[in-house]
């Protein structure tokens, strides 16, 4: 019998490679996230002004110059950073999981932590770009600045999403505690 259960053992975890592959994503992820946004602010302004454009209809953005692109992105940088911060927790959870320790107490931690970090840019987000549209507008020639919030259907299902997170997480942690105790009995 101790023969067959090493040969159990031994099997790889089903669905290793997948949690593997999908940390390795989580960590590309969260060094992309801050990267693109000082890289976009900074180094490659084009894009930037090409987006302000689009939003706003303005042709001139000479005044877009490097204190200003400097606030921008300082505005920009925080929702990045919780966006890092997520997916290396999620990142946390997926290596437990190729290591077959799913429902370890690391994992659920990690997978909790995500879980809350993206409730968070839900709110984040919006007010993002409401602090943005309203330092731009100020920053603007002529503009006298002006604070638009949006508040969208997507931001909603995010937030809706988000919440159902923390709610599984919530369970898996209180189903780890019960099997916690029902071990310590046994």
């Amino acid at each position: 019998m101790s023969e067959s259960s090493g040969a159990i053992e031994a099997l790889p975890v089903k669905g290793s490679a997948l949690a593997t592959v999908l940390a390795w994503a989580c960590l590309l992820g969260a060094a992309a996230a801050p990267l693109f946004q000082t890289l976009s602010w900074l180094v490659f302004p084009d894009f930037i002004e090409r987006l302000i454009m689009s939003a706003s209809g303005t042709q001139d953005l000479s005044w877009l110059e490097l204190p200003i692109r400097l606030g921008g992105m300082a505005i920009c940088l925080p929702v990045a950073l919780v966006t890092s911060y997520a997916l290396l927790n999620l990142r946390s959870f997926f290596r437990h999981t190729s290591h077959g320790r799913t429902f370890s107490r690391r994992a659920l931690v990690g997978f909790k932590v995500f879980a809350w970090s993206v409730a968070a840019l839900a709110i984040l987000v919006p007010l993002q770009g409401a602090a943005l549209s309203a330092f731009l507008s100020w920053c603007a020639p002529g503009e006298g600045g002006q604070l638009q919030l949006e508040l969208g259907s997507d931001d909603l299902t995010t937030l809706f999403v988000a919440l159902v997170f923390v709610s599984v997480a919530h369970l898996l942690d209180r189903a780890c505690a019960q099997q916690d105790e029902l071990d310590s009995i046994i």
